[in-house]
């Protein structure tokens, strides 16, 4: 909701996403401690924070300069093949 709807309360994104306000809450707390989130005052309701995304690197950029992970465990198996069949 963040990256497309740009500033937003909590309140707007609940309405818009359909989840229930805890889950918003807890989302966002989540994005500020990991330092993805902008806070700001809101004008119209001072009770109210306006909400938004930092300018960071897109998250998809970065995981795909990385390259693919593969657990070390399954990495060396045979591949297997396999056929669908229609029932």
């Amino acid at each position: 909701m963040l990256e497309y709807g740009g500033l937003l309360t909590q309140k707007e994104i609940a309405e818009q996403s359909y989840l229930p306000p805890r889950t918003i809450r807890y989302a966002l707390n989540r994005l500020k401690d990991e330092d993805f989130l902008q806070e700001r005052f809101y004008f119209k309701d001072a009770r109210q924070s306006l909400y938004g995304l930092k300018n960071v690197p897109a998250i998809n950029e970065t995981l795909m300069n990385e390259g693919p992970e593969v657990n070390p465990a399954i990495a060396n198996m045979p591949a297997k093949g396999y056929e669908l069949t229609a029932l």
